[in-house]
């Protein structure tokens, strides 16, 4: 009975070592793809919170805007207003110029977003041009001024940035 024993050379031990080293391949690669699905998982959140910032920043400068009763060119102003028709417009070059840290941008919210308002043009429409009389509206309203809005917001991290620009209209 003895000999039959020895017969089988260790052949459990090899066995038992094969599974034992595939089971530990599976999971260091199951861990492997967890580190990396929580990466994404971070990042993504980082995206979404930029794209809030920013996107609360637009709703704050439009509301600014909306409260305007008329168009304001000075630096110290609240929203600061950039005349983009002047020759010193501040988008001349922006590779020179980094208009978000400047005196250019106005904080929104807990200050992850900054946003620049620029008045970029005077629209009269054809119903104003029409409308000599100024009837059924304010005489001193007769043209839409066009703004744009630029929000940068930023995520739980510096790295994540999401810049929105939107334009806005207003009759003063």
């Amino acid at each position: 009975m003895t000999a039959e024993y020895n017969d089988q050379g260790g052949m459990v031990l090899v066995t038992s070592l094969v599974i034992l080293m595939i089971l530990t391949m599976l999971g260091l690669s199951s861990v492997q793809g967890t580190s990396i699905q929580e990466l994404i998982a971070r990042n993504q959140r980082d995206s979404n919170l930029a794209f809030n910032a920013a996107e609360t920043a637009i709703i704050e400068a439009e509301n600014l805007l909306n409260a305007l009763v008329s168009i304001n060119y000075e630096s110290s102003g609240n929203p600061v207003i950039y005349d983009s028709t002047s020759g010193g417009s501040i988008f001349a070059d922006l590779s020179v110029i980094d208009p978000w840290s400047g005196p250019a941008a106005n904080t929104a919210g807990d200050g992850r977003a900054v946003y620049i308002v620029e008045h970029v043009s005077t629209v009269v429409s054809d119903e104003d041009r029409l409308n000599l009389d100024n009837i059924g509206q304010n005489p001193n309203a007769c043209c839409t001024q066009m703004f744009r809005i630029r929000a940068r917001g930023l995520g739980g991290t510096d790295d994540a940035q999401v810049i929105i620009e939107a334009a806005y209209g207003k009759r003063f």
